[in-house]
């Protein structure tokens, strides 16, 4: 059973820097410390609310050209609800 724990965690280690590695290559271009809604801004706004970090990835240019996994990798890293 500890087994299985820890590859829980490892998975969830991994969902957490594929979706802080989708945001870097796709959302970056526009979130930066400059823009007016940065990271530090999303992250606070949209903390544990992945839902509504897909609904504005689909309205997002850059968000329209990611598939649906990653919108939702992205989405809970975002959020910070994938490593519970």
């Amino acid at each position: 059973m500890k087994k299985f724990y820890i590859s829980l965690l490892l998975v969830s280690l991994g969902f957490a820097s594929e979706g802080e590695l989708i945001f870097k290559n796709s959302c970056m271009r526009c979130h930066t410390d400059k823009d007016r809604k940065p990271l530090s801004y999303l992250k606070e706004k949209y903390k544990g609310n992945p839902e509504a970090v897909m609904e504005l990835a689909k309205r997002c240019p850059w968000g329209q050209g990611l598939s649906d996994m990653e919108i939702e990798l992205v989405s809970k890293w975002l959020a910070g609800v994938n490593t519970r």
